[in-house]
């Protein structure tokens, strides 16, 4: 454990060794969180609680001093996380948000292996397939939209559109008649059962109670010019115009 090079020293020294492993002086932590309890008390008490593993949580040594050897202990970073978090206390929240940022930091620098550039090519290339289905969805929707806007065009060419408001709709049923086999009546039924679904209403209820208020008979189209009704009624027959015809 001699190849030990620091790689940041802020709140506590961080280091990398030979085999580029991020380590944690042991002993350095335990006087850096002011622990009261003797180091080799705590360091026991740290590995045989929580379950560490030599070699994979942490490493020991004999450190070499003109006296007797000390057994020296290095932390990983993930150890020495999980040590500072149960502290419970100030610095061992800010020692672990401090363990936390080295390490973002390093997994920002480390070089890509050719896995994990291929895998970000391929995360490329997935993504550029998400856009271009969504390209292709919007130009779709663009193309219906603008067949329904031609059909409508259509619609209105077949429709005496000089006229006033009520002229236009009654134009538009007569239309709608003609494509639906010529039946006025049926072509009026459809239309009735089209604007109560629109507007949740009982329309000839409302022009019956219409009829018996003004004291005179009313047609259709006249009732909703006299309700102000003729703007729905001839979104509701335009609907109903750009409904596939019946076979």
């Amino acid at each position: 454990m001699s190849q030990l090079k620091v790689i940041a020293n802020d709140m506590l020294p961080v280091y990398e060794n030979e085999n580029g492993d991020k380590v944690i002086n042991a002993r350095e932590l335990h006087s850096k969180l002011m622990v009261s309890t003797r180091f080799n008390d705590w360091i026991s008490r740290h590995i045989d609680n929580y379950g560490f593993i030599e070699n994979e949580d942490f490493y020991s040594f004999l450190s070499k001093t003109n006296g007797r050897p000390s057994e020296e202990f290095l932390f990983t970073l993930d150890a020495g996380k999980e040590i500072a978090m149960v502290q419970r206390n100030e610095i061992g929240r800010a020692m672990r948000k401090y363990f936390i940022e080295v390490e973002k930091q390093f997994m920002q620098q480390k070089p890509k292996s050719q896995l994990e550039i291929l895998q970000a090519s391929i995360n490329q290339l997935v993504e550029q397939e998400r856009k271009m289905q969504v390209l292709e969805h919007k130009q779709m929707l663009i193309e219906k939209e603008n067949q329904v806007l031609k059909t409508r065009v259509d619609n209105l060419d077949q429709v005496n559109i000089e006229g006033n408001p009520r002229q236009q709709f009654n134009s538009m049923i007569r239309l709608y008649a003609h494509r639906n086999g010529g039946q006025y009546s049926k072509a009026w039924k459809d239309f009735v059962q089209a604007f109560n679904t629109a507007f949740q209403t009982n329309f000839e209820l409302k022009r019956q109670n219409y009829i018996n208020k003004v004291g005179k008979d009313v047609s259709r189209p006249q009732y909703l010019d006299e309700t102000g009704q003729l703007d729905d009624a001839i979104r509701v027959a335009d609907k109903l115009l750009n409904q596939k015809k019946k076979a």
